[in-house]
């Protein structure tokens, strides 16, 4: 018998995107608004040291913001999951037969014959913790075996500050005219792969998806530019 697990499509992403998608997600943050935060102080024709120090805090800065928030959406998502479970813990030790007809007919209605749907049923009753993690799965779509908050928390901070750094790195080791090239050119192709990255969640042609986020991260640094310009000028 075809269990609801060896069902599931291959082409399918798991759990929201899982951790690979806070990394590229976390990645293109951080590369996005350091890369308009620099190309801001480049128009405000900043000396060299600021624009470094900018960039630095910019990565510490963004990195803390992106990581924190993992970590608290992946808590919040923990948190409702342990309050619904609460909830199914209460109506199996209030109703525990209906609760047990209730998956039985999930299971039926997933394929499995009803002679089947109750053996299992009733093997899983025998463990209440079992059958209550069970019921939380196939009633609610809910399982928190991948949820790791602190886990995640830092896994999308450290993305999210590789990213982060990239615009700033050729301001480490040079400066001028050199410096913003090499800094335009890496972060361009940076935007482009994440960019073809991200097409692995969204289904889109590789291509198109790195061109699009290409040319966001082009308007970014353009508008940066000519804001850091503007402050000047005007300020």
């Amino acid at each position: 018998m075809q269990t609801d697990d060896d069902a599931k499509e291959s082409w399918h992403q798991a759990e929201s995107g899982g951790m690979l998608r806070n990394i590229i997600y976390g990645f293109n943050d951080g590369l996005t608004a350091n890369f308009g935060l620099l190309a801001g102080m480049i128009g405000a024709a900043a000396q060299p040291h600021f624009v470094v120090v900018s960039g630095i805090a910019g990565v510490v800065a963004d990195a803390l913001s992106m990581g924190s928030s993992g970590y608290l959406a992946a808590k919040s998502e923990k948190e409702v999951y342990e309050n619904e479970r609460r909830k199914e813990k209460l109506e199996i030790t209030v109703m525990p037969e209906l609760e047990a007809r209730e998956l039985s007919i999930i299971y039926q209605s997933k394929g499995m014959q009803k002679e089947d749907a109750d053996r299992m049923v009733e093997q899983l009753m025998g463990d209440k913790q079992a059958f209550i993690e069970e019921k939380m799965k196939q009633e609610l779509d809910m399982d928190t075996s991948s949820i790791h908050p602190m886990k995640e928390g830092w896994v999308t901070g450290l993305a999210t500050a590789i990213g982060a750094l990239i615009p700033v790195l050729p301001f480490l080791f040079t400066s001028g005219i050199p410096a913003i090239a090499i800094s335009f050119v890496i972060s361009m192709a940076a935007h482009f792969g994440v960019g073809a990255a991200r097409s692995f969640f969204t289904d889109r042609g590789f291509w198109k998806s790195g061109f699009e986020m290409f040319i966001v991260g082009f308007g970014i640094a353009v508008a940066g530019y000519f804001v850091g310009e503007a402050i000047v000028r005007f300020f």
